[in-house]
């Protein structure tokens, strides 16, 4: 494997005293719950972690910066970004908040964002197969709080949705510093599709130089190597994915995954102490067959090419924000009959943004104002129903404030506003059949959408606090004019979502509590009503969600070598849609409740992290297939330091070889399923210098 490195980086370059709360939680939760919902085998999987990692570490030396890596693996009360644009300890956040930090995600063996996500609470995950994998049209996707479509994923605060699409599998786990995610509507400080929550991820500015190296089964390698020198750092990453049989199957189909490569490079030039560019690259291709599910007989396959791109200017300097960016997602998928493939679906979006904010301190306030641009345009070519080709454009404004105001020594009450308007929307069509052109052109749209959020300071290290607010999504492009799957549905209206939330917040000296009850509802939420991608002929219409739950969470350090976190999340999201069921009733979707759970062990030279997310009580986007069987997702990552410079490590996925859905159907439950990969394994070495 390592022969191949250089082939492979030459060509990328190319193309955080347990006390009461502590113990009563975990009795509590741990055995009324958890014991319930999870097979013995897990429990002994625990039990393993607890008995033989002691034994196998017992004789090694603690060194002191490794004992000091093991503290700093348990970060109590971490900074956060992007709930308030400015600064603020995760604790004086009046929102639910999470920040898995940069130990945390080494500790967990992730090789990419998607990965990293899959044991986030609230947070459920949706791909077209394995390590969040999208393939055409379709996209891997995190769904907050039960809303499907209303999360918005940003790259060092700067947006990474196209056209409601992100590939979160393409941001390798080498570069990111940690990942910041709020749960509730966020469309106040970030604008459209912010209705669920927002994920942004934090590349590294320094990056330690090193070389990686990994393979597994299924004929899965993948290599990185970091470079850092100066004021230039970057990742280049190259995988390779073999064959999985039976990885996807629909009604009439049973789909094999072939082979497939992604590689990619992000790189960072910090240009003075205010300024840094950065610039990502990342080409994924992928094949799949088609076979009868009677006869064996292959019918068909489809081949994938995904190549995305952006190039990022970021200014941050005495209160002064802002960023300006170009970013291009190109998919396109080719059609094999096994006589002559041909181009059936081609789209290329092309992303302008430019912001910047202002933080004024005024005495004990705080006062936050910015403005936001935004040009989305879209260029596509469809073989179905044509063939044709389209280009959809429209321009967004928004402008936007926060206002802090401290009340009292203990209170602060903050009001957020923003107003956002959309203009020149228009789509141009090209039949090459009738050889006609024609134009559409959408009404312009616009949007305030207020939020209020109160804290209040109990102790130096608990806080209560309950906001309120307002969110909207605007529909995308392809919704609204269409495209080879989509059909065209020109009176789409924007999403418009009400948000309620109280929480509180404790730290304790090797512990922090967090607890959430939400409700929200989403009014003309845009979703699939009818169809399929299959058949080509997805229609989506304005529907209605809503949600009301509750979350709670803890993390505990029991020592110098023990640290873990646990979280359950409950609530009920309901869809109501005539067009999907029937009926104007309210029906269940997505998954009721989740219980997730992780124990971190180091001593040493040796570290290792057991993670499990368990999803409970699901139900299809279709009254046909009711409900869905559970999905539990389970980690176990090994590594071990013989010295300072070189590591090796085990990565075992899905202990228990399960065969869980990794979608929740589509309505008529005609489109294709996909399913987790069994139980696999990744094995490598890494190399600093």
């Amino acid at each position: 494997m390592m022969q191949n490195l250089p082939l492979v980086v030459n060509e990328v370059l190319q193309d955080h005293e347990r006390l009461a709360v502590g113990k009563v939680f975990n009795k509590l939760f741990l055995r009324s719950v958890i014991m319930k919902k999870l097979s013995k085998s897990m429990l002994m999987t625990a039990l393993i972690c607890g008995t033989i990692v002691p034994v196998l570490c017992g004789g090694a030396s603690v060194y002191a910066a490794e004992a000091e890596d093991a503290l700093s693996a348990f970060e109590l009360d971490p900074m956060i970004v992007t709930a308030t644009k400015v600064e603020t300890k995760t604790l004086d956040v009046p929102a639910s908040v999470e920040v898995i930090d940069r130990e945390r995600i080494e500790s967990s063996g992730s090789g990419n964002a998607f990965e990293v996500m899959t044991n986030a609470l609230g947070v459920m995950t949706h791909s077209q197969g394995v390590s969040g994998m999208s393939m055409g049209s379709m996209t891997s996707r995190v769904m907050i709080r039960g809303v499907e479509k209303g999360t918005l994923v940003m790259v060092n605060g700067v947006r990474l949705n196209q056209d409601g699409k992100y590939n979160l599998e393409d941001i390798p786990a080498e570069a990111i510093e940690r990942i910041e995610i709020v749960r509730g509507g966020g469309s106040v400080l970030y604008g459209s599709e912010a209705t669920g929550g927002v994920v942004n991820i934090i590349t590294k500015k320094n990056m330690k130089n090193s070389v990686k190296i990994e393979a597994g089964n299924y004929n899965r390698q993948r290599y990185a190597a970091n470079l850092s020198f100066d004021k230039f750092s970057a990742v280049v990453n190259y995988q390779h994915k073999g064959k999985v049989g039976d990885y996807a199957a629909s009604t009439s189909k049973v789909y094999d995954y072939l082979k497939g490569t992604q590689k990619g490079i992000l790189w960072n030039y910090q240009i003075n102490d205010a300024l840094t560019f950065t610039h990502n690259y990342s080409k994924d291709e992928h094949r799949i067959s088609a076979r009868s599910p009677k006869t064996g007989k292959q019918s068909d396959g489809n081949r994938y090419y995904d190549t995305d791109q952006s190039f990022l200017l970021r200014y941050d300097k005495d209160g002064w924000k802002g960023h300006l960016s170009y970013g291009t997602q190109e998919k396109a998928y080719d059609k094999d009959t096994h006589k002559t493939p041909y181009l059936y679906s081609w789209r290329k979006g092309h992303n302008t943004e430019f912001d910047i904010s202002k933080s004024v301190n005024l005495g004990k306030n705080q006062l936050l104002v910015g403005a936001n641009y935004q040009r989305e345009d879209m260029d596509m070519y469809s073989y179905n129903k044509g063939p044709f080709d389209s280009t959809y454009k429209r321009n967004i404004y928004s402008l936007y404030a926060s206002f802090n105001w401290q009340m009292g020594q203990s209170d602060n009450l903050i009001f957020n506003a923003r107003e956002t308007w959309v203009r020149n929307i228009n789509g141009t069509q090209y039949n090459y059949k009738t050889k006609k052109s024609t134009r559409s052109d959408n009404e312009s749209m616009s949007k305030f959408t207020p939020e209020v959020q109160y804290i209040h300071k109990i102790s130096d290290d608990s806080r209560l606090y309950a906001k309120a607010g307002k969110s909207f999504r605007i529909p995308e492009l392809t919704k609204i004019y269409g495209s080879g799957a989509m059909v065209s549905q020109l009176n789409l209206k924007p999403e418009q979502g009400t948000h309620f939330e109280i929480g509180y917040k404790k730290d304790f000296n090797k512990a922090d509590f967090r607890a959430a009850l939400f409700s929200f509802r989403i009014k003309d939420a845009i979703d699939l009503v009818s169809g399929n991608p299959i058949d080509g002929n997805c229609v989506y219409d304005n529907t209605d969600v809503r949600n009301s739950g509750i979350e709670v969470e803890a993390g505990f350090r029991h020592d110098a070598n023990w640290s873990s976190r646990i979280g359950v999340s409950y609530g009920r999201p309901q869809q109501r849609s005539l067009q999907t069921f029937g009926d104007d009733k309210w029906h269940d979707y997505l998954n009721r409740y989740q219980l997730m759970g992780s124990v971190n062990y180091q001593k040493g030279k040796f570290k290792s992290m057991l993670s499990v997310n368990f999803n409970g009580d699901r139900s299809a986007n279709d009254a046909k297939l009711g409900k869905l069987k559970p999905q539990c997702f389970t980690d176990l990552h090994l590594s071990y330091s013989p010295a300072t410079n070189h590591k090796v490590f085990f990565h075992l996925n899905n202990l228990f070889n399960r065969k869980d859905w990794l979608n929740s159907g589509t309505p008529g439950g005609t489109s294709a399923y996909y399913y987790s990969l069994g139980r696999n394994f990744m094995a490598g070495y890494e190399f600093t210098f």
